[in-house]
């Protein structure tokens, strides 16, 4: 019992240093990495692996509570003319194309607001549009540091601008980030990668 009692304490205590140590955090992901790392702390214990689980559990915990965008959407070519662009027929079926990606500004600091779209063709869809997932997440080093978001929305045929704004998380490391963005239907896939450098 007294074991458990300390235990308790402990992990009681963690919390409070770990919350209080990442004021230079976006809550999301101060909160994100605390509540990641005490799962990540239960499955390396149930697997007999309590120091792996911890830090996988919060690495994913932070990437999943870092960032909150704003997105908006607008069709910049009707049906006709982008169907005209592709030469496309409906028997073709469905058509998803990316055409162009960006992100702005290329160089930014800590905190700074970032811009990342992303355009895509899209044809073929059932009247009354069909569901379009969009996702986009942060990386450096090859692994994902930051989930900007993803959401689901009705798209029509056409061709579609979407842009996401988010605020660069504070403790990111200087140098380049890649923000990785990915549309998808239930039959397609597109992703596209556009880059920024985070500087002093």
């Amino acid at each position: 019992m007294k074991r458990i009692t300390s235990i308790i304490a402990v992990l009681g205590l963690a919390f409070v240093i770990v919350v209080s140590g990442c004021q230079t955090v976006p809550r999301g992901a101060a909160l994100g990495g605390a509540l990641g790392a005490g799962t990540g702390a239960i499955i390396g214990n149930q697997s007999g692996h309590a120091g792996e689980g911890a830090l996988i559990g919060g690495v994913v915990g932070a990437a999943a509570g870092a960032i909150a965008s704003d997105i908006r959407a607008r069709r910049t070519k009707t049906p006709e003319e982008t169907a005209k662009a592709y030469d496309y027929q409906p028997t073709q079926g469905e058509m998803l194309k990316l055409e162009n990606v960006s992100v702005l500004p290329s160089q930014i600091r800590r905190g700074d607001m970032v811009e990342a779209s992303i355009q895509y063709a899209l044809l073929g869809t059932p009247a009354g549009g069909t569901a379009v997932r969009e996702s986009r997440s942060l990386l450096q080093g090859g692994q994902v540091v930051a989930e900007i978001g993803t959401k689901s929305f009705t798209r029509e045929d056409g061709t579609w601008v979407s842009v996401a704004q988010f605020k660069a998380l504070d403790n990111l490391e200087l140098g380049e980030v890649t923000v990785q963005q990915v549309i998808e239907t239930g039959s397609s896939r597109i992703m596209g990668t556009g880059k920024f450098t985070v500087v002093e």
